[in-house]
């Protein structure tokens, strides 16, 4: 469900929708021209130092290895594309012009240290499970949640009453009393103006679904499946880094299932979840953002395991001391009660009104409430109501205290969501037969739960099982590098990627010289050995973000993203030359290997990544021709030359 073109023009056209301005609107429009030069882009920017700055910071953050620090605008426009400059300029505009705002009940300050620090976690795990380029996933994961401050800002006093009522329901509740009151939800207009904004419609999908990504009707496995759920734990990362120690601890469960669907075992994502944390922290003093120190992961997952239950197959014992809470203005009536279950052994929180207690259900998390019908502020329906909505209060078991025992008056608490009922004044005996069939169903839950505990582990082993399985289809078995059939998928997403943002990639054709004799003369079993340290040699010189692969054989494939031809050349030479220095040492044989590299370029001339692999395949052949131990760059004229011979 997407907003209206109508409304969403309205909501444009009344000029409060959050937006970038002045220089940064400048900049948007400049890398949208085919042939505006670094240079303009560089001098544009230069006026506002503080942009200049994050951007810079933002290029030598996705270095990703020991490689000469990026220092000038032009050089990170050149290492990071101008596509992905245009949607850093759009994100840290929208945050620089947005830090405040008059809504009462939105909370500015969180809302931007969250979207940071989801920012952070959707461009790490982008390079974690190659979805998509990681470039891309920051600014997509800064305006994740662009929506909800959109509301803030169009209407700030009847979402400030939203928020009040709706703080903690779950995203499809929140999202369906938006619907009625706005005519959209935050999800689908920060969708509409992600789009607006010329963001790549992969993200805008997934940003429109990632707070129910198990509703999409995706492919299991598929690239829109790994977007969608990366960025939902990306969010997830981003309230686990602004959140309080009680809710890390309750939501670090969720986050390893959540991982799990995309391939990440705990100690991956453990190791992800604090480089995150101390990144964020990092860019929060860089963006003059709120942060806060986190613990490490491992002192939550450490906790999440169930722990057995070695009574489970006896009769049934008393389940203990329960926790609950009591609602009633009546200052007798909350103290005949207090005590009463206090002498039982369980363990009693009180409330003087209904706002107080669902505050208090809130932090203690109860099994049981009981709360008095008629009080001041918020009765014991509305705090029934309010509870059911909340994933926490949906699994509180729900007893009313009532005067009234009309049948009316029962079905419409019932209705409500009222588990059970007493009627003042109540009898202590008849307290305690309720307490005990309240105490059977929380019982039941709790089995329930740890039945559903055992699930989702399984459920978690399973899914990383899967994700290692596919992992392992795309893995050359003896070489450990990806494989002919990820190498075809590869090319073709940077080949698309290279069209649609007007950036080109350089690919190389490798061929091990004369490779049959050292099979002929050694044996293939130090022919395999020989694969594997050239395997070793030729990643270990290429570039960090360069794709290495097998093709088959003796015949490896290098995909060097934002390279052009000359560049692919002379990343080809480096990788021939420091080959060639190499003595080889396989078993008691000493060999030296060399290789003949070809090299094509993905430009205006290759209408499909066939050609692509077509001009390099050419490139090959004819320096194998000239003489092997050398480099051929094909160009668009010599592959036509090629051709007519």
């Amino acid at each position: 469900m997407a907003v209206s073109q109508q409304l969403f023009e309205e909501m444009k056209g009344g000029g409060k929708l959050p937006s970038p301005s002045g220089v940064a609107l400048r900049l948007i429009d400049l890398t949208r021209e085919e042939d505006v030069s670094i240079d303009e882009i560089s001098k544009a920017m230069r006026v506002d130092p503080a942009l200049t700055g994050r951007v810079i910071r933002f290029a030598n953050m996705a270095l990703n290895g020991p490689r000469r620090p990026v220092v000038s605008v032009a050089d990170a426009i050149q290492r990071i594309g101008m596509s992905v400059v245009r949607q850093l300029v759009l994100g840290f505009a929208v945050l620089g012009h947005n830090r405040a705002g008059v809504c009462r009940n939105f909370d500015y300050v969180r809302f931007w240290s969250r979207s940071l620090a989801t920012a952070i976690a959707a461009n790490m795990l982008c390079m974690r499970v190659r979805a998509t380029a990681a470039e891309e996933a920051f600014t997509c994961g800064l305006l994740a949640d662009v929506g909800s401050l959109a509301l803030a800002t169009l209407y700030p006093k009847e979402y400030s009453v939203v928020l009040d009522t709706q703080r903690d329901a779950i995203p499809r509740v929140r999202a369906e009393i938006e619907r009625k009151e706005f005519k959209t939800d935050h999800s689908e207009l920060g969708a509409a103006m992600l789009e607006d904004w010329k963001l790549p419609r992969p993200f805008v999908e997934a940003i429109e679904r990632h707070e129910d990504p198990d509703a999409a009707s995706v492919t299991q496995g598929s690239r829109d499946y790994l977007l969608l759920h990366m960025l939902s734990l990306a969010a997830a990362i981003g309230t686990y880094s602004v959140s309080s120690e009680a809710v890390r601890k309750a939501i670090a469960p969720d986050l390893i299932l959540a991982a799990a669907k995309i391939g990440l075992d705990a100690d991956v994502l453990g190791e992800s979840v604090d480089h995150v944390v101390a990144e964020w922290i990092e860019w929060g003093k860089i963006l003059e953002v709120k942060t806060q120190d986190v613990a490490a992961f491992e002192q939550h997952a450490a906790r999440i395991t169930p722990v057995a239950d070695p009574d489970r197959t006896k009769p049934h014992k008393s389940a203990g001391p329960m926790s609950i809470l009591i609602a009633d203005d009546d200052a007798t009536v909350r103290i005949v009660l207090e005590q009463t279950l206090r002498q039982q052994g369980h363990k009693v929180v009180a409330a003087v009104n209904g706002r107080e207690a669902l505050k208090l259900a809130i932090e203690v998390n109860p099994q049981l409430v009981i709360s008095d019908w008629v009080m001041p502020e918020l009765d014991g329906l509305m705090l029934c109501r309010a509870l059911r909505e909340t994933e926490a209060g949906a699994k509180m078991y729900f007893i009313l205290l009532t005067g009234m025992a009309q049948e009316e008056e029962l079905v419409e608490g019932f209705e409500a969501g009222v588990d059970d009922y007493l009627t003042k004044p109540f009898n202590p005996k008849v307290l305690t037969a309720r307490l005990r069939a309240a105490e059977r169903v929380i019982r039941m839950q709790d089995e329930t739960r740890r039945d559903s505990e055992n699930l989702r582990k399984f459920a978690t082993e399973l899914a990383v099982t899967n994700r290692r399985l596919q992992q392992a289809a795309l893995t050359d078995s003896l070489t450990g590098l990806p494989n002919r059939r990820y190498l075809m998928e590869r090319i073709e997403q940077e080949w698309a990627l290279a069209s649609r943002n007007q950036r080109p990639f350089a690919l190389m054709m490798i061929d091990i010289d004369a490779f049959k004799q050292v099979n002929d003369v050694h044996g293939h079993e130090t022919g395999d050995r020989v694969l594997i340290k050239v395997a070793t040699l030729l990643r270990q010189s290429a570039r960090v973000e360069d794709v290495v692969g097998r093709l088959g054989g003796e015949e490896f494939v290098v995909v060097c993203p934002g390279a052009n031809l000359a560049m692919g050349v002379r990343l080809a030479e480096r990788l021939r030359q420091n080959l060639a220095q190499q003595n080889l040492q396989v078993g008691n044989v000493s060999m030296r290997i060399t290789v003949s590299i070809g090299v094509s370029q993905q430009d205006s001339t290759t209408p499909t990544s066939d050609e692509v692999m077509r001009r390099a395949d050419a490139a090959l052949y004819r320096a194998k021709r000239d003489g092997r131990n050398r480099v051929s760059g094909l160009t668009h004229g010599d592959a036509g030359a090629q051709a007519a011979k």
